[in-house]
């Protein structure tokens, strides 16, 4: 994978996917894409982003998506652009926002706790790991310091 986009466009919910990325995803190509994008919004808080409510960099990259769709299972795809449009309330911002990295992070920080985190996620097959809510809980205490990798893959 290449230089990213810049601004480079993000799904709303992967901003709390990628606090809590560990190296983990769905094929080995997703976890390089997602590596990449978590180096890039984590160490430079200026690096543009515009955030979606839709497939995004890290879509393009995951098995299960079909058509710029999330086809993992039925009712994928309303439900992550529901989790998209939940995150983008909660943190004040609309579809198509442009913003630096370091608002987004400062803006979850500021107005999303750990129960927002179980609300938003209640569905998702990752909030059990609990790298997300550790990634939140570094975040709160003033970092997003890169938690342990794994070479593992979920399908």
């Amino acid at each position: 994978m290449g230089k990213l986009a810049s601004p480079l466009k993000v799904r709303a919910h992967h901003l709390l996917c990628l606090l809590g990325f560990r190296g983990l995803g769905y094929s080995q190509e997703f976890i390089t894409t997602m590596a990449k994008v978590v180096e890039n919004l984590r160490s430079n808080s200026t690096f543009p982003i515009i955030l979606l409510a839709e497939c995004d960099i890290i879509c393009t990259s995951c098995p299960h998506n079909k058509g710029n769709k999330c086809l993992k299972e039925a009712g994928s795809e309303s439900k992550v652009k529901t989790r998209d449009l939940e995150v983008l309330l909660r943190l004040g911002f609309e579809v198509g926002a442009q913003i630096a990295a370091g608002k987004a992070w400062a803006r979850i920080k500021e107005r999303l706790s750990f129960n927002d985190m179980a609300e938003i996620c209640r569905d998702c097959e990752w909030l059990e790991l609990g790298y997300c809510v550790e990634g939140l809980e570094r975040l709160k205490r003033g970092g997003l310091t890169v938690g342990k990798p794994s070479s593992k893959i979920r399908i």
